[in-house]
């Protein structure tokens, strides 16, 4: 997916977020968004992927600001609000039907994907997005898809989102593995509020499924940057489950890979949470999305 004008004000709003995030200071804020915005310069065009942009700016401000995680603080606040959360809302998504149980425990994994300080301010309201989507529809439904190819198939790679989010992945993964094995992958290392293995450990879900991460940073995914390890095991798998935007934009940038014929199956699950995005997928903003596409193998 290529970045479109509007993201403009999006990724300019994430350095403002940055440098309010590491100091009070007035002067050295100003300082921290001179530096992101000399970066967005650089590279904001239409060929853009909004995602690898991110990448190269987050990286820019994490290297100027000697800050290896400017988002702990706020990451550590989002799973612990989604761990207590979890616990009030659990016994809400069991159901003898297997197709509804599996569509609650998709929707409270994009209630999840709330939890995002990509396209949301460090001030949104989070809690009241969350309840919003759990009581909300699947606006885009695979979901049956899902289940038929959950019975057909013996591997799935479960690429998660941000802090926060993880712990609303739990009851999903652990649904999917009453069907298939499961990997699980994070980030390397922090980027934005990304979710890192401290963040899986948090969550518990080191505890019923195996974890690895990518080996890199990037928002989303960049198979050319990404580990040996994490380009066997989605390569070994029979299909993908990516969470949120940032691996939406990333991944259909695959779907087309020039001399590479065969496909592997991704569901997105995700909110659209911006007008592009949500164009892109073709739903409206704010919808529920569970889509079914195919990219190309690495």
């Amino acid at each position: 997916m290529k970045i479109k004008p509007e993201c403009a004000l999006c990724i300019t709003r994430q350095v403002v977020d940055v440098a309010k995030e590491l100091t009070d200071n007035k002067s050295e804020q100003f300082k921290i968004i001179a530096w992101g915005l000399e970066k967005i310069s650089e590279m904001y065009g239409e060929s853009s992927v909004p995602s690898f942009m991110g990448t190269e700016l987050h990286r820019h401000l994490k290297e100027k600001t000697q800050n290896s995680d400017p988002y702990k603080n706020l990451k550590d606040v989002a799973n612990e609000f989604a761990l207590k959360y979890l616990n009030d809302v659990e016994h809400l998504l069991e159901s003898d039907d297997e197709l509804e149980r599996l569509q609650k425990k998709v929707k409270l994994a994009i209630a999840g994907n709330v939890i995002d300080f990509g396209p949301f301010s460090t001030d949104v309201n989070i809690e009241n997005m969350v309840k919003t989507t759990l009581d909300g529809k699947l606006d885009l439904d695979f979901s049956e898809e899902l289940l038929n190819e959950l019975k057909s198939s013996k591997k799935v790679f479960y690429t998660c989102d941000n802090a926060g989010e993880v712990v609303f992945d739990l009851p999903l993964i652990k649904e999917l593995k009453n069907y298939v094995e499961v990997v699980v992958s994070v980030k390397g290392s922090p980027i934005l509020n990304d979710a890192t293995l401290e963040d899986v450990k948090t969550a518990g879900i080191d505890k019923v499924t195996k974890v690895i991460t990518s080996g890199t940073d990037t928002i989303g995914i960049r198979f050319e940057e990404s580990s040996e390890e994490f380009l066997s095991e989605l390569n070994s798998s029979d299909f993908i489950i990516a969470k949120g935007m940032g691996n939406y934009e990333s991944l259909t940038e695959y779907e087309e890979k020039q001399g590479k014929s065969e496909k592997i199956p991704v569901y997105y699950i995700l909110k659209a949470k911006c007008e592009p995005v949500a164009e892109h997928v073709g739903v409206h903003e704010g919808d529920n999305v569970l889509l079914r596409k195919e990219i190309s193998k690495v």
